[in-house]
């Protein structure tokens, strides 16, 4: 993940003793700050936040909010308001239509980076033409957040081919996240849900791009399989808009150095396009684990969103479901959450118990590579989705 900026409070300039602490920053600004951050990984300009455009998103949140558990809220219904219904709006009908939707995320700055780690949501963040967003924000009963963040384009879009093809990861990129992050509608072929870091090149949206070719090496030169979706042959049926996308069939490992190689037969522009050959070679870094030790609250709570090794002692093991397996670790008294869970799959846990029962874990030490997630304000959960990122440490 390109690394969130970190926002401080800055002192005004003078003698310590007259300085005086900027205000902190909004929950609309750190979107903000976020965006600009990841587009300047890519090369590409800073953008504003519009205010006009955020009372919009606001009320498309609240409208979010107050139809979460119906149909309106199912799929791709979520973009598209329903005049009958509670909290519709013409000003919150527009950003739905124009905005990257989050329903239930524990704050603003995951929202963007989930954004980023897919295909379709990401296309608009990294387009050239962008030039202000509205950020909006509805809380639930649980702490969590329906959020919306529309994205306008400059009235005037630069030429053709300036600013094109955006490549992200940018080139020589540290700290780029492991895991695909999930969406809909899934790029990832039968509905599947493991998978890399998407790697994209984007293109102007109606352009054409044909022929395309992208490979994928770690450092050893080994290639690495990927789901590959293009605007000629695109994985959903949802627009490709542009966009060449390569997601790596399995998780990226950490701290680790990957080259990708792209070539596609590009038209620029709608005006007798004349086909040229594209050809892009890059390279970018993953993130490195956070070592953490379970009982350290701090360093959990700081770690929340960033890929981690965390190692813990079993306390209470249990099936949550008849599809998942959990393994609480013992944390003591901790007050930013109450529990710190291993969320397994039973198939996983299928491989790595071998027919016993999550109660023989009990009182083990596992060393977990995962991404803390605090959900609900409550649970801090290390989901996995590969058997070898969970591994006893006290044989």
């Amino acid at each position: 993940m390109v690394a969130r900026l970190a926002l401080v409070t800055l002192l005004a300039l003078g003698s310590t003793a007259g300085a005086k602490e900027m205000p902190a920053p909004t929950p609309e600004e750190e979107v903000l700050h976020l965006i600009n951050h990841y587009r300047a990984a890519a090369g590409l300009p800073q953008v504003t936040l519009d205010a006009t455009a955020s009372a919009g998103c606001a009320a498309h949140a609240t409208y979010m909010r107050l139809n979460r558990d119906t149909d309106a809220m199912v799929g791709l219904h979520a973009h598209q308001q329903d005049p009958a219904l509670p909290g519709a709006s013409p000003a919150g009908a527009a950003c739905g239509k124009a905005a990257d939707l989050f329903p239930g995320v524990s704050d603003l700055p995951t929202a963007v980076d989930g954004f980023m780690a897919g295909l379709y949501h990401r296309r608009p963040i990294l387009s050239p033409e962008l030039a202000r967003i509205g950020v909006g924000y509805a809380a639930l009963p649980d702490g969590t957040l329906m959020a919306a963040v529309m994205f306008i384009n400059a009235p005037t879009p630069p030429p053709a081919a300036q600013g094109w093809p955006v490549a992200y990861p940018g080139r020589d990129q540290q700290d780029v996240p492991l895991a695909f992050g999930l969406e809909i509608p899934n790029p990832i072929p039968g509905g599947g849900h493991l998978g890399g870091y998407p790697i994209t090149l984007q293109f102007p949206p109606f352009d054409k791009v044909t022929d395309v070719a992208v490979e994928l090496v770690d450092a050893k030169g080994t290639k690495v399989p990927v789901y590959l979706s293009t605007p000629e042959a695109p994985a959903t049926s949802f627009g490709q808009y542009g966009v060449i996308c390569a997601i790596p069939r399995t998780l990226l490992d950490a701290g680790a150095r990957y080259t990708v190689k792209v070539s596609a037969m590009w038209a620029p522009g709608r005006v007798e396009p004349r086909p040229q050959k594209v050809e892009r070679t890059w390279s970018f870094t993953t993130i490195g684990l956070r070592k953490i030790a379970a009982t350290d609250e701090a360093g959990l709570l700081a770690a929340v969103g960033k890929p981690s090794l965390v190692r813990g002692t079993v306390k209470y093991a249990a099936m949550m479901d008849s599809a998942t397996a959990f393994l609480s670790f013992e944390v003591g008294k901790p007050k930013g959450y109450e529990l710190v869970s291993v969320i397994v799959p039973l198939a996983i846990w299928q491989t790595l118990a071998r027919g016993a029962a999550p109660g023989a874990w009990i009182g083990r030490t596992l060393d977990v590579e995962a991404t803390p997630q605090l959900v609900k304000g409550k649970y801090l959960n290390l989901a996995i989705v590969l058997a070898s990122q969970l591994r006893a440490v006290d044989k």
